[in-house]
């Protein structure tokens, strides 16, 4: 291997994240220093990112030539620090990205080994990340396996990957560069706790393994391992975390094995005399995961970190740059819209980038409602009209086959979008590769703007996503629904000769076909009520509310057919 090193180097970019620390106090650059300085001639070329996220920063002092220092201004956490230098490693072609923490210490072959190993699986692009041996004070803390009770410390004398889930802490571990692009960063949710859970469950998620390098040690202080020394807000920050982790990534055991782990983890506080307020918070989320259901706690949590990042982008941090997120296609249904149109586009377009599209499609309007959106001179806005009047359904089901973004939000003309609805659903997907659909609440607005009355789900019932429970009772709300572009296949056409509801027929028929549909739990649409709305079925009369139901259930089973027959061949 040394002969294929002299020839070939390892181009890597580490980040060393600091809080409240000089660099020369951080063990984690102090020790990265002596590793590269132990490196052989050419072995592989490195730079350093001292990124601080104590706000305001410090004077670094004079620092060694290839390291650089940034200050982050006001802590956004982790993953905030995390992205930057991913970013950074991006443009400056870096093929992998060392992350660490301050209080990681490494070994001085710590990077000879780890560079060695990068080299040997570069041309494997199915590894996405390369791992230590993590112990804290001589107890190994990672890697771990995903079981489905939750986790077992990785064999002592495994080395490789496995097809087993396999986690590990962010610091000291070695990404490739790409694979973190492809599974989109890391998520703002997980912005300093479980941020490492969320980025290896993500690389398991599209495909990828870990390699665990088997006799590469290193020291890390975890800090859910030392409960007394954390402050109350941090500790309840990484119970919140956790509980989120596992209800969005784990199963039924997994999620009943973290109550058991919480109860376990009050008698040992109670028994090691840890801070009342730790014993406390522990308490209360143990009380949280016992009385709320798991859609509660993650709407809960998903609302509490989604005014947390919004706080972070009105500062000017936080928001996720155009290029390192799907393109978006925004399909809004139109027929004499011309009073409320111009407010709605306006309350979309300032939300999408250069790259994403919205598609107005006219349903015959006999007003001003082309004159209204032609007015706004925006490329981003396709117009389409319809010869003649044919129904919400296809005006919206022509807009869908005319959209090419990836994400593929549905508009009614005369709503308004939250202002972070876009980066709110985006995350949502993010934080779950697997959903198809997002829903959200809505405020109910009238004529003039005003709130009226309670959210729309609030007001009509719990969503439900499930097949049995539309047929009863539509949960289904165009305006408020996104999708990927990938269900387009299964849910066009819309059926043609039956009185089935477009929104509805999405939602059920990905049901269907075992689709998942995330529901978030507070507003980002303010739905107008007026005397013209053309879309929404509070009006309809009992007789066609039951043909709906009949209809649907029709199409759906002509559906089902199909797809086993497709299947069956």
């Amino acid at each position: 291997m040394a002969e294929l090193v002299d020839h070939v180097s390892v181009r890597i970019l580490a980040l060393v994240v600091l809080y409240k620390m000089q660099p020369n106090e951080s063990v984690a650059f102090t020790s990265l220093q002596t590793a590269i300085s132990a490196l052989p001639k050419g072995w592989c070329d490195i730079r350093i990112l001292l990124y601080d996220n104590t706000p305001g920063g410090c004077d670094p002092g004079p620092l060694p030539e290839g390291v650089q220092y940034e200050a982050a201004g006001h802590n956004e956490g982790l993953a905030a620090a995390y992205n930057h230098a991913l970013a950074i490693a991006q443009r400056e072609k870096d093929a992998w990205l060392l992350i660490l923490d301050q209080d990681t210490t490494l070994s001085s072959d710590y990077l000879s080994r780890m560079s060695e190993l990068a080299l040997e699986v570069a041309a494997n692009e199915k590894i996405g990340a390369i791992v230590p041996r993590m112990l804290d004070s001589g107890r190994p803390v990672a890697p771990v396996f995903i079981r489905f009770w939750g986790v077992g410390y990785v064999p002592s004398d495994f080395e490789g990957t496995s097809r087993r889930e396999i986690h590990a802490t962010n610091s000291a571990t070695l990404f490739r560069v790409s694979a973190l692009r492809n599974i989109g960063g890391f998520s703002p949710y997980f912005w300093l706790d479980y941020v490492d859970g969320y980025v290896f469950r993500q690389l398991h998620l599209h495909g990828m393994k870990v390699y665990v390098a088997k006799n590469i040690q290193v020291e890390h202080e975890l800090s859910l391992l030392h409960g007394g020394e954390l402050k109350a807000d941090r500790f309840r920050n990484i119970l919140r975390a956790e509980s989120a982790f596992w209800d969005l990534y784990g199963g039924y055991v997994q999620g009943l094995a973290l109550t058991a782990r919480l109860l376990c983890r009050i008698w040992r506080q109670r028994r090691r005399g840890h801070d009342i307020a730790i014993r406390q918070l522990t308490y209360q989320e143990l009380k949280r995961r016992v009385l709320q259901s798991k859609a509660q706690r993650i709407n809960d949590w998903m609302r509490e970190m989604e005014q947390r990042i919004q706080s972070f982008e009105n500062a000017g941090g936080g928001r996720i740059p155009c290029e390192e997120r799907p393109t978006i296609s925004v399909c809004m249904a139109a027929y004499n819209g011309e009073r409320y149109i111009t407010a709605q586009l306006q309350s979309i377009l300032s939300q999408l980038g250069d790259e994403d599209e919205v598609i107005v499609v006219d349903d015959a309007s006999t007003d001003g409602t082309r004159e209204k959106v032609r007015a706004l001179d925006d490329r981003r806005i396709r117009f389409l009209k319809h010869d003649r009047n044919q129904g919400v359904a296809r005006t919206f089901e022509d807009g869908i086959r005319a959209a090419s973004g990836e994400i593929l939000f549905l508009s009614d003309q005369d709503d308004l979008w939250a202002s972070n609805k876009v980066s709110t659903v985006l995350r949502a997907f993010q934080l779950q590769p697997e959903a198809d659909i997002v829903v959200s609440d809505a405020e109910l607005i009238n004529t003039n703007d005003a709130p009226i009355g309670p959210s729309y789900y609030a007001e009509r019932g719990k969503f439900r996503s499930g097949v049995l429970a539309n047929v009863f009772r539509c949960s289904y709300l165009g305006c408020v629904m996104a999708f990927r572009r990938r269900i387009c296949a299964w849910v066009l056409p819309f059926p043609t000769e039956a009185d089935v509801l477009h929104d509805l027929w999405i939602g059920t028929s990905n049901a269907l076909t075992s689709g998942k549909t995330l529901y978030i739990d507070h507003p980002l649409v303010r739905y107008r009520r007026h005397e013209h709305n053309v879309t929404g079925n509070k009006r309809l009369t009992i007789a066609r509310r039951m043909r709906i139901r009949w209809d649907l259930c029709r199409s759906l089973a002509t559906f089902w057919l199909s797809l086993h027959h497709v299947n069956g061949k």
